[in-house]
């Protein structure tokens, strides 16, 4: 028995390549992949909105920025495996139980990982660092507002990796979904 089928992953990689790839291999068995979610906000858009049975999440490619998601999944108690292109020592302690995969990726290794996800108990965020409050509130006021630039470009871009994927005559993926989830 595939002990991915029906698991319901996000995908954040900001590498198109390596995004669809690890999407379409993930597809192959089973796993109903959200995503590829090419930005944090992207990302911050379908939490909440669909069950998550876990999360792959680069977090070299975003920097600070994607710790806000980090803690996010974590307040969901959502389980999540790093993408990292070095060790663990530089990650901050709060993060270093988090499973983590290196670069390049093993995509055996991601199957298990994911085959493994189970549900974590919910984390309440820490407070945010003092410099970090200014970038908080901006980020906060972005999402609650519906009409942001950031958000154009992103319906934009998923309009497009739509159209992209029926030209290829894939099955249309379920993206995220109105409140309620499924």
């Amino acid at each position: 028995m595939n002990s991915l089928a029906g698991k319901c992953v996000l995908v954040v990689e900001g590498d198109q390549a390596l995004a669809r790839a690890v999407c379409d291999d993930l597809r192959r068995y089973g796993v109903e992949v959200l995503g590829p979610a090419p930005t944090v906000h992207y990302a911050s858009l379908i939490i909440g909105k669909r069950r998550l049975d876990g999360a792959i999440v680069d977090v070299k490619e975003f920097g600070a920025e994607v710790l806000h998601l980090v803690e996010t999944l974590m307040g969901y108690g959502v389980p999540m495996a790093f993408v990292i292109a070095r060790g663990k020592e530089a990650m901050a302690a709060r993060y270093r139980s988090i499973e983590t995969l290196t670069r390049p990726l093993n995509f055996e290794q991601l199957r298990r990982k994911i085959a493994g996800f189970r549900p974590q108990t919910p984390v309440r965020a820490t407070p945010a660092p003092k410099g970090f409050r200014a970038a908080r509130s901006v980020r906060i006021a972005a999402v609650n507002t519906r009409n942001t630039a950031e958000d154009h470009w992103s319906r934009l871009l998923l309009k497009a990796m739509r159209m992209a994927r029926e030209a290829r005559g894939e099955p249309e993926s379920r993206g995220p979904s109105g409140p309620g989830g499924e």
